[in-house]
């Protein structure tokens, strides 16, 4: 159990962060049978008409009531903001127009990445969007679309009925300000309303075109090093900077670049730690090590009392050794 020799760590690499949103709305707004949108409006003391509510027109109301519930969860977690609901409106190509019903990916980032793990990690987001078509581009769409801007904020909610009859409105309801339209072809590849066009039959859509997440340069990858290394082990990185194994130190940078060799000889440190832990129930070598290591690191801080191996145990061989394997790490995130 956790044999490290093969194992290697880069401070510079933020670990992966997996945030997979709420998938059951999509399966109660299905299971709830929406058969179109109702608009409310208003009229002001000149006669011009300004958006009160809009809703979805729902048959049944027990999915269609916990539909609302988890997007009222959303809000909540969100501080109370129901722009935390997406709602983007695409005039397709058959005269129509399809609402398109998502968690707002910046303020389900804000709410699932803990504050002290922001700027630590690289989130891989994988959230859940739901279509509704609308045959035609109804005066009523038309009049929302116009005028929404002229309110702060509009109310959502959903009523039970059909086209012709309102049966019941809905009692809870939230409120949003923030609304995208979009023409089918004019989706930003940034919005989760791209998606849409994957569901048409007929559609050219090429999951290539769409931008590839940003990678860290090695400039910004080499200074995230220096300061986690600083703020994860700040004992041991203290230790190298004043001349702690100086000799091995300054031998090996004639080879290699000075923070590597310090990285390698704080890696080769907590792996000796980690295994002088008696009750440790899982093998943090195992495939995902890299997180297993990193929420180490969180968790245990180092203190005057940490252990260290002797200095004869950081031997030339097992401090290059170390340094191959860093490299391996850093070498696997550039070429995915």
């Amino acid at each position: 159990m956790n044999d490290f020799s093969n194992v290697g760590y880069d401070y510079g690499v933020k670990p992966i962060f997996m945030i997979i949103g709420d998938m059951e709305f999509s399966d109660l707004f299905k299971r709830a049978e929406c058969i179109g949108m109702q608009y409310v409006f208003g009229k002001d003391s000149n006669d011009e008409i300004f958006p009160v509510q809009m809703a979805f027109l729902f048959k049944n109301e027990e999915p269609a009531k916990k539909f609302l519930d988890i997007l009222l969860g959303w809000i909540d977690k969100s501080n109370d903001d129901g722009d935390a609901v997406s709602l983007d409106f695409i005039e397709n190509n058959k005269g129509g127009y399809t609402i398109a019903i998502s968690p707002e990916i910046h303020r389900l980032s804000e709410r699932m990445i803990p504050k002290h793990l922001k700027n630590k990690v690289a989130p891989i987001i994988i959230v859940q969007t739901q279509f509704k078509e609308i045959d035609i581009l109804g005066q009523n769409y038309l009049n929302f679309k116009a005028n929404y801007k002229k309110v702060e904020k509009i109310a959502i909610g959903y009523a039970i009925g059909t086209t012709t009859k309102i049966e019941k409105q809905s009692e809870k309801y939230f409120t949003k300000k923030e609304f995208n339209f979009y023409k089918q072809d004019e989706i930003p590849t940034n919005s989760m309303a791209i998606s849409y066009n994957a569901t048409q039959e007929l559609s050219s859509f090429d999951p290539k075109t769409l931008p590839k997440p940003q990678k860290e340069t090695i400039v910004e990858i080499s200074g995230r090093r220096i300061s986690e290394m600083k703020s994860l082990l700040p004992l041991t990185y203290n230790k190298l900077t004043n001349l702690w194994l100086e000799e091995i130190q300054k031998k090996l940078s004639l080879q290699y670049d000075t923070e590597i060799i310090k990285q390698a000889i704080c890696n080769l440190t907590i792996f000796e730690r980690i295994k002088r832990i008696n009750d440790l129930s899982s093998d943090l070598t195992k495939e995902g090590y890299n997180n297993r290591i990193f929420n180490y690191l969180l968790s245990t801080y180092e203190s005057f009392d940490s252990y260290y191996p002797p200095d004869d145990f950081y031997s030339e061989e097992l401090i290059i050794k170390q340094i191959q394997n860093d490299k391996k790490e850093l070498e696997n995130y550039l070429s995915k």
